[in-house]
């Protein structure tokens, strides 16, 4: 526990020593030449030295008071910029909020703004990432892309990883696409980091390796290049949500049910200490309200999907 001092005395005395005497002290802090003689006197008892001398009415340091003057300047300057920096900072609360790039940009921002109109007293920052780990403390919750949730994670499945091939309503009509079997002489768009590729779900194809492919990062990447009209990508129809509403991707057929292997799974996570917090429960309530939202259009435009 620490001794100090009453932080009274300490600004009395630092204003007298700096300014050179009482009255200017009195000036500087608003109070009377009796309060701070009395601030200083006190102070002087508590550290049992003397930090003035008193001379004609004059105050002058002692070799005691010009160490003490020294020693305690930084440290009020210290409290003051904290006191400066505190005061800029408003009540609002930030969540930290981890996500892959692809249902960060297509799924969930255009729906932001939603949810910050309705939560003001909470700012939101959002990171890329597929999945966290349980040392990962800045971070306050988590959609993951993973097979299995975390031992160290507090997770609970809020999606499936629908595989749906999605290319641009003019790409479809040119390739007469109906089926996996038009895929022929079409150019396969393939999502590196998706493990239910182009390449698994047509494996048993002979003219697989002979199609156009091209290779991207990610389910971004994927979505992009398929609404240029460059090939049909594999991608969730949450992912791809905005692009079918502004009609400029379409699913030309769906998968038949049991066809594709096990996909991974996409998990709402938090560290143990941060499942209880008020911001993460706000969010999460939030989330899966949207996430319901968008599981009844899709399974309204697209009868045959498995929703």
């Amino acid at each position: 526990m620490r001794k100090l001092p009453p932080l009274n005395a300490l600004k009395a005395f630092e204003a007298a020593a700096r300014l050179g005497g009482v009255r200017a002290a009195c000036q500087e802090l608003h109070v009377t030449q009796s309060a701070i003689s009395h601030h200083i006197t006190n102070l002087e008892q508590h550290l049992q030295t003397t930090l003035f001398h008193r001379v004609n009415n004059r105050i002058i340091l002692t070799e005691t008071g010009q160490l003490f003057l020294r020693q305690i300047e930084p440290a009020l300057d210290a409290i003051a910029r904290a006191t400066a920096d505190a005061s800029k900072h408003t009540s609002k609360e930030t969540i930290t909020v981890a996500m892959p790039s692809s249902l960060t940009l297509n799924w969930l921002i255009p729906r932001l703004g939603n949810f910050l109109t309705n939560h003001p007293e909470l700012d939101i920052r959002l990171l890329e990432q597929l999945s966290i780990s349980g040392s990962e403390t800045d971070i306050d919750c988590a959609i993951e892309y993973r097979q299995q949730p975390s031992k160290d994670l507090i997770s609970l499945q809020v999606l499936a990883d629908i595989v749906a091939p999605m290319a641009s309503p003019g790409y479809i009509r040119r390739h007469k696409i109906k089926s996996v079997e038009d895929l022929k002489s079409c150019t396969l768009i393939v999502t590196e980091r998706r493990l239910v590729s182009w390449q698994t779900i047509l494996k048993d194809m002979s003219w697989l390796k002979s199609s156009a492919i091209i290779s991207v990062a990610s389910s971004v990447h994927a979505l992009a290049a398929a609404k240029e009209g460059l090939g049909i990508a594999l991608a969730n129809p949450y992912n791809g949500q905005q692009f079918i509403d502004d009609k400029v991707l379409k699913i030309p057929f769906h998968f038949k049910a049991g066809s594709l292997p096990p996909t991974s799974k996409y998990y709402f996570s938090t560290l143990p200490t941060k499942s209880q917090l008020p911001k993460v429960a706000t969010f999460k309530e939030w989330l899966i309200k949207e996430l319901e939202k968008t599981r009844k259009e899709i399974a309204k435009n697209n009868p045959g999907l498995m929703t």
